[in-house]
């Protein structure tokens, strides 16, 4: 029986929204029939994500030269970076391949070859509402689960995208949907404590309210004074540091800084070498706050804050995950095609869909400076898809009206 792109494209989307349900709901580990059975909806929706993508391969031909030849090396190195960790550890394999945040994560951007079809926007739409379904069913088991774990805001986070391209598009009953999953987000993300998620949702609204005002000449001049200057941050940040630059903003505003620490640990830890490199899917970096807080909790009769173990093979900041794993060569590559996609969007698209995508892709770009370890998970998916679809000039070059007719939601 054959089945259908759109049909492929649906299943891996749910199968991949099932998988991150299941993970948090029932917390598997090690390598048991739980296990297993939840991680088969993670290996079918990769298994069928790589065959989109291997048919459709013809069509990067819209894509610009420069855009294509880091896409192919950033695929090239990534592979490369996963076989850097080869073992004949089965534990190993089980690490790598089964956990979103190793290999997996590193091929994700192979979503390029499935956003050059603007068709397959509907059948991610219906996923993403799928996946709020799903929630809203998941947060019914809250008082019978230990709601800890970040995982919860994995289906949720999409809310952000779905507000970010017009409420507009979407009917009464999908707003109603849409105003549910808002509030289970915030409540989420005020029991988990995670300010990255109103920060992410505040981040959105104020790029939408930049993108309504009506003069076009000043709108663009805001959005290309955020997209350089945070090239220009970042820059600084790699070069004159993060702490000194974070010093410098605590004078002007007054917040609480925890990602300072990361970036000191990793950068120490890794050899001039190993910083252009990494140290591959499966590297790990050393780190002495989580050294000292493990043993001040064992010191205090295992109460309060355990902390992580000091050998750790992820890193919460997105860039600095990327810089652990394959070094700022990865860093680099994958930098260039999400900037350059948010610039081509903002500047270079004719119609308001692609703008929305390139503020999208803006935002995680902007974001994973504090936050968003690359994972094959929904937002990762969304993103990647978004580039592939932004870097195709066919798709850049449809006006408002050509473009609705084929992704019209309602």
């Amino acid at each position: 029986m054959y089945i259908t792109e759109k049909n492929l494209l649906k299943y891996a989307l749910y199968a991949n929204a099932i998988y991150v349900c299941f993970l948090f709901l029932f917390r598997p580990d090690g390598i048991t029939i739980q296990k297993i059975t939840i991680s088969s909806f993670l290996l079918l929706s990769v298994l069928a994500m790589y065959v989109l993508c291997f048919r459709g391969w013809n069509s990067l031909s819209q894509i610009p030269k420069t855009a294509k030849r880091v896409f192919v090396f950033l695929i090239l190195w990534s592979a490369i970076v996963v076989l850097r960790s080869f073992s004949l550890k089965l534990q190993d394999w089980v690490t790598n391949f089964g956990n979103v945040y190793m290999a997996l994560a590193w091929f994700t951007p192979l979503l390029i070859v499935i956003g050059q079809k603007l068709e397959n926007w509907k059948i991610i739409i219906k996923a993403i509402f799928f996946m709020f379904y799903l929630m809203m069913i998941a947060i019914l088991f809250y008082p019978f689960q230990s709601l800890s774990t970040t995982e919860w805001t994995w289906l949720l986070r999409p809310l952000n995208f779905i507000i970010l391209i017009g409420l507009y598009r979407y009917k009464l009953l999908d707003k109603i949907t849409i105003f549910i999953t808002l509030i289970i987000y915030v409540f989420i993300g005020t029991e988990l404590e995670q300010r990255i998620e109103f920060m992410f949702l505040g981040v959105v609204m104020i790029m939408i309210l930049i993108d309504t005002i009506k003069h076009i000449k000043i709108k663009k001049v805001i959005l290309k004074y955020i997209l350089f200057g945070f090239l220009f941050l970042l820059l600084l940040v790699f070069t004159y540091g993060y702490e000194n630059i974070s010093l410098i903003v605590y004078k002007a505003i007054e917040f609480q800084d925890s990602r300072t620490f990361l970036f000191n640990e990793l950068l120490t830890d890794l050899t001039k070498g190993e910083q252009i490199f990494g140290r591959g899917s499966l590297g790990t970096y050393y780190s002495d706050f989580f050294r000292l807080t493990r043993e001040y909790y064992e010191r205090m009769g295992n109460t309060g804050w355990r902390g992580d173990s000091a050998t750790r093979i992820t890193i919460e900041v997105g860039y600095l995950q990327m810089i652990l794993k394959g070094g700022f060569l990865l860093f680099g590559l994958t930098a260039f095609l999400m900037f350059n996609a948010a610039y081509l969007a903002l500047f270079k698209s004719k119609n308001r869909f692609v703008k929305r995508l390139g503020l999208f892709i803006l935002i995680l770009s902007i974001l994973s400076l504090v936050s968003f370890r690359p994972a094959f998970t929904p937002t990762f998916i969304i993103l990647w898809i978004a580039i592939g679809t932004v870097l195709n000039k066919k798709n850049r070059g449809m006006n408002n009206k050509e473009i609705e007719k084929l992704i019209n939601f309602k």
